[in-house]
This record gives structure tokens, sequence and C-alpha cells, in this order.
């Protein structure tokens, strides 16, 4: 720790910090339009300017110094702040009234601050075209190239999607020399270029840089020109798509004269904190009927007389607790398979302490196993791609047999292996080789396939040549090929691990002082799925490498933690709660777009319309908070038909089991933000003492061989797909489907949005086909829900065949 002080206080902070980001972390407000938290600076404002040691600094990317004096609003910065708010307003449109982002707006917040009154500078206006992309509008009239968006697509997203593009606009250079040097800069520089989509591919449902916009030049498509922005209401809650529990804030008014009819007309995020994906961000359509369902008294008969329930990997930490109490009481048998592969993976891995988000950007090496990081968790893949721009010591290992050219983009220092389907404990078992380790011996069969390979390496030798005349002999270097013998081993070639990747990743292993390991979703559906748990118990134990399993569902954690899980055989006469069963306990999946529903006996809350938990992948109990209104029953009506007491689901937040470490906390104690310096305050971390008791005595068997087995297909959700609500919602534009390469559909004479049908053994796959830009191989990557006849029960690869069309 230094001391530093920051107009005359005194501050204790780590070095390395930024002046910036020490001031915010101790709450003292510098103004900043172009920074981002956790981003590369771009000084594009200069708004954040402040004197150092009576040093003219700009607080965003200088460092602090052991004992240096910082003032950040003196007379003469707060007149060159001024200024600059006066160039940023000369030729913005006086639109307030009719604009998006009036009443949150940065400009005008600033220009308030600064207290604009007058405007002494000038420049002839150009016209400029609006532009479009992804789900974004782009008014370039009311851009102030502050760059966030451009920041934020390559620091946070990693598409670098966007770019500020030389244009012609008349130019301020009469005011030259007679306004301060950085007022100056900052208006020639916004006058010299506008932002533009640069990308090589389509843009799909992301719409981060709209969020980080300061102004009203981008903005969401729908919402333009539907609601003022100081009439919403913002209900914050948690993203329910997938584990990573992203921070979201609905954005809800009424829609009708009456104000009885409230409608979420958008979603935003904490953008300094926790960027969010395109699900989180447009798929809000979807909820229930706000009515409900009044046949209660059959679905507690339906509950009596059930031998077995299965629920959906999205209930509640709330609802999973009833469900586990029922289970109890009634005697019925409890299945959610996925989770209970994941609770069976994590049993044996009895981590003592779990990881978060942190630990990725801290780390100097990062492997991702059996993971398609692309879809299974985009906050994870925006953490690694941010630690890979902010570190330039960072390295990436994407270990996969899918080639995603969009991984491979995210930063230099990346190695990818593409080993054969089915090989991921083979790849572990590289890892444990390069490592010297060999748990129970289960190298043995590895090492049995030993061979020698022959490599070529050019070398320069010098050579001493006698001269005539007497001259002095001349020295000359010259380059030869030399051959050696190199022990290696079959079953790593089979596996497509080749020499030089097996070296490239021993020598990554060796020097990592911070490696962490990310274990993907394809792992927990492995024939070996147990014994490479207990490989990675191992790893964890003797190695300094950290390890985060992806859960398979939004709330597998919790799940896990909560109940107690039954092999799913595929029985009938089941209940389905949150998913589907002979008798359906769910969400009628109710479009706000055109009213559509689905059919379901019992309809039950959308979690943007109920009050509840759900625990994270970094084990992290998050609260949800309704959006929108719900008068029918849930499962808290059901249940007291069995004696449990709560009148509604919070009821039983603070009766969350201890054991496993929840905490006695009730759901209304639970705060939901992040501090300026970006602290995480939203619920509260289990207490990792109680975590995976479970004690494993699994024992380790060798690592077997697999046949180097080609595939054409995949199965996966796409970006921002991850389950049946995403797959009803209208907002996305990513659409439930087949997905191939460009070159591939091409092959296929098809154009998107055709059907195709691809079979196996006369069951068939059929959907529409769609482009992955990211996809280097012709294949097939197939959504899940698709799978009606079960293909890809036993393999999550297959070889599937394209039926012909009639």
């Amino acid at each position: 720790m230094i001391k530093i002080k920051i107009d005359n206080q005194e501050i204790e902070c780590q070095e390395g910090q930024s002046v910036l980001e020490v001031a915010r972390n101790n709450g003292i407000y510098i103004p900043a339009i172009c920074y981002l938290t956790g981003c590369s600076p771009t000084v594009a404002c200069k708004m954040c300017m402040a004197e150092m040691d009576g040093k003219r600094i700009y607080s965003c990317n200088s460092k602090v110094k052991n004992n240096s004096v910082i003032f950040t609003h003196t007379s003469e910065i707060m007149a060159e702040r001024k200024a600059i708010m006066q160039t940023y307003d000369v030729n913005h449109p006086l639109e307030c009234g009719v604009c998006d982002k009036s009443g949150e707006c940065e400009l005008q917040d600033l220009t308030l601050k600064m207290q604009i009154e007058s405007q002494p500078f000038d420049v002839q206006d150009d016209p400029k075209e609006h532009k479009y992309w992804a789900q974004t509008t782009y008014d370039p009239n009311l851009c102030i190239l502050c760059e966030r968006c451009v920041t934020t697509c390559k620091d946070n997203i990693g598409e670098s999607n966007l770019k500020a593009v030389k244009t012609d606009l008349h130019s301020p250079e009469k005011f030259k020399d007679n306004m301060p040097k950085d007022p100056y800069s900052v208006w020639s520089r916004k006058q010299k270029a506008l932002i533009d989509f640069v990308g090589e591919t389509p843009c799909f449902d992301c719409g981060e840089c709209i969020s980080v916009c300061p102004v009203g030049a981008l903005g969401y498509k729908d919402f333009s020109y539907t609601s003022n922005a100081w009439e919403l209401e913002k209900i914050n809650s948690t993203c329910q798509h997938c584990a990573a529990g992203c921070y979201i804030n609905y954005e809800v008014r009424h829609q009708d004269t009456l104000g009885e009819q409230p409608k979420i007309y958008r979603v935003s995020n904490n953008f300094n904190h926790n960027p969010i994906c395109g699900a989180g961000r447009f798929a809000f359509d979807i909820t229930s009927s706000p009515e409900g369902s009044k046949n209660l008294y059959e679905a507690i008969e339906a509950i009596q007389k059930a031998k077995a329930v299965r629920i959906g990997g999205d209930i509640t930490n709330e609802e999973a607790y009833l469900i586990e109490g029922l289970r109890k009481k009634l005697g019925f048998k409890l299945y959610c398979e996925e989770t209970r592969k994941f609770q069976e993976f994590i049993n044996i891995l009895s981590q003592q302490q779990t990881y978060n988000l942190s630990d990725i950007k801290n780390a100097d090496l990062i492997i991702t196993l059996g993971s398609g990081i692309k879809t299974e968790n985009p906050l994870i893949r925006y953490t690694i791609n941010n630690t890979l721009k902010l570190n330039k010591n960072a390295s990436l290992i994407y270990a996969h047999p899918v080639k995603d050219s969009l991984i491979e983009k995210l930063g230099k220092n990346i190695l990818t292996i593409h080993y054969s389907p089915k090989s991921d404990e083979i790849m572990l078992g590289a890892m444990l080789l390069s490592l010297n380790l060999n748990p129970n011996n289960c190298l043995q069969s590895l090492l049995e396939t030993k061979k020698t390979i022959f490599k070529t390496l050019s070398k320069e030798i010098k050579k001493t040549l006698p001269q005539e005349d007497g001259q002095p002999p001349k020295e000359v270097t010259e380059k030869i090929d030399e051959t050696i013998e190199i022990p290696y081993y079959e079953m790593l070639e089979q596996a497509n691990i080749d020499y030089e990747t097996y070296e490239k990743l021993s020598k990554l292993l060796a020097s990592a002082s911070a490696p962490i390991l990310i274990i993907g979703q394809d792992i927990y559906k492995h024939k070996k799925a147990e014994n490479i748990a207990a490989l990675l118990a191992v790893l964890e134990k003797n190695t300094n490498i950290k390890v985060i399993p992806i859960p398979p569902q939004t709330n597998s954690v919790g799940i896990s933690l909560i109940c107690s899980l039954d092999v799913d055989k595929g029985e009938e006469n089941t209940i389905g709660i949150r998913t589907k069963g002979e008798y359906q306990i769910d969400s009628d999946k109710f479009s706000t777009k055109d009213g559509s529903k689905q059919k379901v006996d019992f309809i039950f809350p959308a979690l943007n319309q109920l009050e509840g938990t759900l625990t994270s992948f970094e084990h992290r109990i998050l609260p949800l908070k309704p959006a929108l209104p719900y008068k029918g029953y849930d499962l808290s009506d059901i249940a007291q038909a069995f004696g449990f007491n709560g009148e509604s689901l919070i009821d039983y937040t603070h009766s969350l089991p201890t054991e496993v470490g929840y905490k006695k906390i009730p759901f209304d104690e639970l705060r939901n933000f992040y501090t300026n310096g970006g602290d995480d305050k939203r619920g509260y971390l289990l207490n990792p003492t109680n975590l995976n008791q479970a004690s494993s005595d699994y024992e380790i068997s060798p690592i077997e061989s697999v046949c180097n087995e080609t595939f054409n297909a995949y199965l996966k959700y796409s970006q921002v797909q991850f389950s049946n609500i995403t797959a009803q919602s209208q907002n996305l534009q990513t659409k439930i489907g087949i997905y191939t390469s460009k070159n591939n559909l091409e092959a296929l004479s098809l154009k998107q949005g055709d059907e195709i049908c691809l079979t196996k053994d006369n069951l068939e796959i059929i959907g529409k086909i769609y482009i992955d830009y990211d996809l280097e191989q012709d294949i097939f990557i197939i959504s899940p829900c698709l799978d009606k006849q079960n293909i890809f029960k036993q393999n999550i690869f297959e070889n599937l065949t394209p039926k012909e069309r009639l």
C-alpha cells in the first residue's frame, strides 16, 4: 500500500492503480465521459484532467505514486473543463424533449454542472447520415466521439466491430490560437471522425454499445420515441438466462391511459462493472399470463399422486427448497438430469473454495477445457477477453473440438487445441503429463503408447575458411538441418494433440504463476466425467491451478446444493415443474409482443414476475425482483397444502440450508448493487467453509484411448440462446436453429432461413439453417430443443446426414 493526497484528503491505495480509480474508490468525483472502468483509457474527453505534483495529468491513464499530491478542481482545470463542455455543445441538436436519453444524459448533466450559460464557439455543421447495425440505431448528429462504444466492443465484448473512422467535417481551426490546448484538441478530434461499423461479419443481439453511450447517439431501435427516460421505473434484478447471474434493471412504465398495464420497455445494466449479453438485454418480451391459473387443487392432486417430478434448471432457490421438502414428505423421485450430472461432478471435485471473475482477471494463464465459451457463459467470455486486452502477459489456451475464429481473435497470446471429440480426458491427461502428475497411475495407458518421432531442427554453425594470398582465415555462419529423435505418445496424436502443441502447452503451464482452468458444459456429459472430476481434484490440490466449473443451467449450483436428484430414465407419468412433463406446471411463455403463449396444465409466474433468489457460478445468492404483475398462484401456495407455512416464496429465503453455505438472511435484507469502485454488493457469497462437503471416495481409473472420430454435428445453443425462454423471444435476432459455416451453407445450395432435415438411423432433426460467421469447420451446430428424438442422447458430437429435399 502507498499513501497519496487527493484534494487534501489522505488516502491509502494500491500501487499501480490509476488516479481516477483511486478517486472513485474513495468517493471523490472527477468527471470522465470517455472512460469505462476496467477498460483501456482513450483520453478522448480530457475531462478527467488533474494536477499531480504540480504537473498536468489525465487521471484515467496516470498511475498513483507514493506521497504524490493531487488536485482535481483548480480554477484552471475548471475553466478548461467548462470550455470542453462548450465545444461538445456546439451544433448538438436541441431536441432534448424527444431524445431517448433526455433525463439520464451525461451531456445534459455536465453542461449543467459546468454552468454553461453562453456559447462563445461555433463551426459550420455538416450533414450526417444515420446508420444501423444489430439492434442499434446510430445518430451521428448526437455523437460526441467519446468512443466508449469502440472501447467496450474491443475490451469487453471482444469483437472490435466499431471504430472512429476519419471523415471530412468542418474544422474549428479559427479558434486554435485563442482557446486552451486541451479543449481545442477535444473539439478538433470530434470534427475529424464518426463512429462506423467495421466488422467483417454482422453483429447480432449485443447492445452493449447502446448501454455505454453517454448521449442519445446510440439507441435501441424498438425503444426509440416510445417513452421518456424519466417516466421509466428501474427495477433492479438478476438475469435469468445463464449461471452468470448478471445485474440488470428492468425499465418499466404503464402502456395504457389508466396506468394499469405495466410494460418492460427495455433492460439496462451497470456497464462499468457488468457487461451483459443480448439475451439479458433483449429477451424481456417473454413472461407469464398475469392472471395465472385457477385450478390450484388439480395441481395439488397432481403433486400428491406423482411418482416422479422433473424440474427445470432455472427454478429459484426457494422453489428448490420447497420441492426438496415435498420430495421428503411424499417420496417421489426428483429429476433434473443436466444439473444432476453437474452435481455428481462437483461432489467428486469437492472444492473447499470457489473462484470468481476476479480470479480470472488476475490470472496470467487461462485454460478452457470442453467449453464452447462463446455461448455457455458470455460474462466469463467477456472477462477472458478483458484480461487478455489489459494484461499483455496473460495467455489463453482454448481446448475444444470446435474451431471458433472469434475466440482466436481475442488476443495474440492464444493457443488453440482442437482435440478430437470425446478426447477431453486425454487433453486433461496431457496437462497432467506436462506437470509430472500421475495419480493412481492414471497415465499408464497413455505412457504405454510411447513412440519416437523425428523432428528436423535448423541450427547455425560457424566455420573458419582459409584464405589465399596470405589473408587471415574467414569465419562464416552456415545453416544446417539436424534431425533429432523425440519421445512422444500415440494416444495424444490420435486425439489430435501433436508434439508442437504439447510443447507449447507445457511451456505455458510451466511459466504460469496464476493459472485458472475453466471447465465447460461438455465435460459433465462425458462418459468419464467422474474420472475427470477426480483428476481435477488432484490437479487443484497439487498445483496452483484454480478450477471454475461452468454450470449447465441457470440455477444448477443452487439446485445441486439444495436437492437430492435421481437418475432420469425417462419414465412416463412425471410432473414437470418449469420443464416438460405429463402434467406441466410452468410459465406459459406469454409473449408481450403478440400475445401468443404455450399450453401448460398449471401456470407459474415467470422469473420476471416473482421475488426469489438464484445462485450464480460464483456461489453468490442473487435477488430476483418482479417487473410485471402476476395475480395467480406459485409453488408456495401448492406447498401450503402439504404443511408448509410460508405465504410467499421469499418467506423461505432465510431457511435455505446453512450446512451448504446459505445464510439466515431474509430476502428483504439482500442488497443488489455495485459500488463506484466496482465492489460487488449483490446478495451474499455462500460460506466457503461449508461448500461441497461431500467427501469423494471415487477411485481414479486409467485414462482411456478414443478412436479418432470425425463429426459433423455438435449439440449446443447458438449465441444468446439458452433455453425455451429465449427460444420464444421475438426480440432476439439470433434464432433457434441449425447453424453452419458460410461455406457449408453454399455447398448445400441453401440460404439462411431454409428448412433442413438431418438424419441418423431413421431419426431426424428438422430446423431452419443459419450462418455462424465464426465457425471455421463445415459442421452443424444444433439447438438442443430441436433434438426431439434424442439423437444426441449418448454423445454431443455426431455424424448426421442431410436429407435431400423433395
